[in-house]
């Protein structure tokens, strides 16, 4: 059975043309919307997160 999967396996690509093309000709422009700022509440989570790392990474 392994002799089987390994020679289908072998056998599977040995033509060029089986290859996935790069398309190389894709203009896709993605914008990624504008970042907003924090709120105190945010800032206030993101403080207690922090005092929390750092009192266990000791």
């Amino acid at each position: 059975m392994i002799a089987s999967l390994a020679a289908t396996t072998v056998s599977s690509c040995e033509r060029v043309e089986e290859e996935v093309e790069i398309n190389t000709g894709n203009k896709t422009h993605i914008r990624v919307p504008d970042p907003e700022p924090m709120t105190a509440e945010d800032s206030a989570v993101v403080a207690a997160q922090q005092a929390e790392y750092e009192q266990n990474a000791k």
